[in-house]
Formats: structure tokens, C-alpha cells, sequence
């Protein structure tokens, strides 16, 4: 009976010697990554850390950098060294193996697009244990310095529009008065581009009561620098009751009364073409196309206004922006900001059309402009200055215009046609293959009108017909 108990004594002993050391071999540990979302600039580097805790080699072990939201796995090591990359972070991440003695396995990712932004999943994985912890990414990207444009007076006030672009996230628009009091504007818009970047315009109007000390303050919706620009309104911006001014009325009055005449003239001269623009202006329906588009103008592009993101066809009938800027010359009738060109020749009379096939996706726009339009920095295309055009984009067609208003979405072009009538002071678009009319602006020209196109989507792509 002794020796029964004794040897049931040694089995249990046994029994627990071996649990003990199966428990220490199953080593546990936990993983750490940063609490607080990581922040870094659009198209910078970020490093994500990522370690355990107790401090223990990892060599051994199998580590992923995963996105499991997206299911896609982004970066792994395998316990016998080797790594695999996910397709789409292929050369652009690496794993800083030189803590991983320590546990420490850290992933750097370069060239960073609005598609990296999110949650990402760091887990180690030995053989008897696994523990994994998630991190926030956030990307920022800050625009450009604010642009403050001053309108003429009208309406017993000045406006002023703070426009910049370039912005991620949304960002907020602080207008303040040299009192450092909040303003509430006018206006205002934050678009999105195709790219994911905002745009913004924000307006507001200054009455000669008004502090003439203007501010205004953007500032990104994740920690970032502001950009503030500001500005001064002086008294001559705001019209003055003198004693010439009845003189300026007199010579006004006597103005309207030969421009009455002058018009009334030119209406007899050119009757025949009145009649076309007459059927345009009043009913906008479907023109007389067999009298008013009998040739079409042969509309080539000028290099020497082209944008340097765009690219030119060696005939100069078609246009697409490339995205990276090439090295050109930058001459006095060069667009430097916006991704412009204009046509080779301008008009400065008659009746000419062009017609222009046009994609269904993207962001361009088409029309006409002055000679004198503006192509240097930052400013509105609008009639106001100068330019005619409608614009598509994010599947919408707008006129191209400081309210941007949408235009009639149930036609789907794609080929338009611009028709410009210099005397008859009217610019009209059409649906070329059906004659539909698609927008209408009535303007009094002087100088040169010449073609204008403008392509701000990378990979877009515009071309005149023969």
C-alpha cells in the first residue's frame, strides 16, 4: 500500500513539473502602438511604431502591418527573414528591423496619398502566442496662402473674396476686423477636387461704414500652421458726392444717346445676321444651323500660353495635363497657376464656331476670353473678367462664373460646340451631334476673343475636331 501512494506521489509530480514548464514556454506578450492618431503631410513619410512589451525578441516571429477594414496586408516579415510587400505599397515601405531584438519592428511609408489615410494593424504572432494593436493615420495637406480679390462697387458695397486651394482636410475660414471681431461673410465655398484636395472662397462685403481693416485666417481641421493674408480698404474704393457729377451725368446721358444711335446702325448693318442671333436669344431652342455653321474655324493651340503641366499634340489640336510640370520658359502670356491654354488666333468680328470632343470624367472647361484676361496668379474666371466658359466636373456642368451655377444635367455631350457671334455680343454651346442647347451668355466684346481651354484633372484630355 506504501509503495502504491509513493509512486501515485511521483506521477503528480511529475504531472506538475511538466505544466510548469509547458506554461513557461508559452511565453505571453503584449503588443504597443502610439494611443493618439499619427499626423503627416500628403505625399511626406510617416513612421508607424509598433513594439512588445516585456521586450522580446521577435526574429523568430511572423509580424504584419495589415489594413484589415480594406483587407489588404501592407508589410510582412516571416520568421526566417524574408518579406513580402503589399501590391499596392510596393516600394514605397520598409520595416526598421533594427529593434527587433528588442521587439521593436517599426513601418515606414513614403509618397503618401490620400488613400493611406485610415486605420492600420500591427500583430506579432509566435508559436504559441499572438497579440495585435491598431493605430489612426491621419494626412494633412496645407493650401495655398490666401488671395484677397477686391470687386468693384456695386450695391452700396466693396467685396472681397479670400480665395486658396490645396487644402486637407476641409478647412475653416476666420474673416476678422483690426478689433479681432469674428465676421460673418457673405459667401461661401469649399470645394473638392478630383484630386481630394479642397478649394476654397469665402467673400465678404465691405460697406464705407465697415472697419477698413480686413483679415482673413485659414486654418486646416487637424493640427497645422494657419495662413492668414490681410487687408486695407481705403476710402477711394467707395464713390464720393462732388460737384462734377452732374457734369458726369450730362456727358452719360449724351454717351447712351450715341450709343443708341451706333447701335441702332449697326442692327441695320447687319440685319441677315441679327436674324440668327434673334432666333438664339429669344428662344433658345435648336438654332438654324445650316445658315449660321457653315464652316468651321480652324482653331489651333498656342504653346506659348499652354500651362506647363499640359502636353500639346504635335499638330496642336489636342491637350492633356501630365501632372508634373515641364521646364519651359515663362513668358508674358503664360498661364503659371491654372492649367490654360489658349487658340492661336483671336477675332475680333464675325460669326466663328469650333467644335471640341470632350471626356465624361474629370474637371475641364471651355469657351472664349479677352485678349487682356488675366494669366498670371490667382484670380476668377468669370464674364466679369473676361472669360466665357462652362465647366464639368465631378460629373456636373456649371457655368464658369463667381456663383457657378449648374446647368441643365439631362445632357451628356460628348462633343461640344462653341459658337461665338462678335457683333451680336453672344457666346452659345451646343451638343454637337444634336444641336441641344446646353448655355447661353450675351456680352458686349471689344478687342480680341480667342478659344480658351482648361484642364485640371491629371490624365484628362480635350481635342478639336478637323
Amino acid at each position: 500500500m506504501l509503495g502504491t501512494r509513493h509512486s501515485c506521489s511521483s506521477a503528480a509530480l511529475l504531472s506538475a513539473v511538466l505544466l510548469h514548464v509547458q506554461a513557461a514556454a508559452a511565453v505571453s506578450f503584449q503588443v504597443l502602438v502610439p494611443a493618439d492618431p499619427l499626423s503627416a503631410p500628403l505625399g511626406g513619410t510617416v513612421l508607424l511604431p509598433c513594439h512588445l512589451s516585456p521586450a522580446l525578441s521577435a526574429q523568430a516571429m511572423r509580424v504584419k502591418w495589415s489594413r484589415p477594414k480594406l483587407g489588404q496586408d501592407v508589410h510582412v516579415y516571416l520568421p526566417d527573414g524574408s518579406e513580402v510587400q503589399g501590391e499596392r505599397y510596393r516600394g514605397r515601405t520598409e520595416l526598421l528591423r533594427d529593434g527587433i531584438q528588442s521587439g521593436s519592428l517599426a513601418l515606414r511609408i513614403r509618397n503618401l496619398t490620400l488613400r493611406d489615410e485610415g486605420s492600420y494593424l500591427c500583430d506579432f504572432q509566435s508559436d504559441t502566442y499572438f497579440s495585435d494593436a491598431a493605430l489612426e493615420l491621419r494626412l494633412t495637406s496645407s493650401g495655398s496662402d490666401p488671395l484677397l480679390d477686391i470687386g468693384l462697387y456695386e450695391d452700396q458695397g466693396v467685396s472681397v473674396t479670400c480665395l486658396s486651394a490645396g487644402w486637407y482636410p476641409e478647412p475653416n475660414v476666420l474673416w476678422r476686423n483690426s478689433h479681432q471681431k469674428i465676421l460673418t461673410p457673405e459667401s461661401e465655398q469649399k470645394l473638392q477636387s478630383d484630386d481630394g484636395l479642397f478649394n476654397v472662397s469665402s467673400t465678404m462685403v465691405m460697406t464705407e461704414s465697415s472697419d477698413p481693416a480686413l483679415t482673413c485666417t485659414l486654418s486646416p481641421g487637424s493640427p497645422g500652421p494657419e495662413k492668414v493674408s490681410a487687408i486695407l480698404i481705403s476710402d477711394t474704393f467707395f464713390p464720393r458726392v462732388s460737384s462734377w457729377r452732374v457734369l458726369l451725368f450730362v456727358i452719360l446721358a449724351i454717351c447712351i444717346c450715341f450709343l443708341t444711335l451706333a447701335a441702332l446702325c449697326l442692327w441695320r448693318i447687319h440685319k441677315e445676321k441679327g436674324a440668327i442671333y434673334t432666333e438664339l436669344k429669344e428662344s433658345h431652342g435648336r438654332p438654324s444651323w445650316k445658315e449660321a455653321f457653315r464652316k468651321a474655324a480652324d482653331v489651333t493651340l498656342d504653346p506659348r500660353t499652354a500651362h506647363p503641366s499640359l502636353e500639346l499634340s504635335a499638330e496642336r489640336k489636342s491637350l492633356r495635363n501630365t501632372g508634373p510640370r515641364q521646364s519651359l520658359p515663362d513668358g508674358l502670356g503664360r498661364f503659371d497657376v491654372y492649367s490654360c491654354v489658349l487658340g492661336s488666333d483671336g477675332y475680333e468680328s464675325g460669326m466663328h464656331y469650333w467644335d471640341v470632343e470632350v471626356p465624361g470624367t474629370g474637371g475641364w472647361a471651355l469657351g472664349v476670353t479677352r485678349e487682356s484676361a488675366s494669366r498670371k496668379g490667382w484670380f476668377n474666371f468669370s464674364p466679369k473678367q473676361g472669360t466665357w466658359a462652362i465647366q464639368f466636373s465631378r460629373g456636373q456642368y456649371r457655368e464658369v462664373t463667381a456663383e457657378w451655377s449648374l446647368l441643365d444635367q439631362s445632357q451628356s455631350p460628348s462633343k461640344i460646340r462653341v459658337y461665338l457671334d462678335y457683333e451680336g455680343g453672344v457666346v452659345c454651346f451646343y451638343d454637337a451631334d444634336t444641336m441641344a442647347p446646353l448655355h447661353t451668355f450675351t456680352a458686349f466684346f471689344t478687342g480680341k476673343i480667342y478659344p480658351f481651354f482648361w484642364v485640371w484633372s491629371v490624365g484628362t484630355s480635350l481635342r478639336l475636331c478637323p
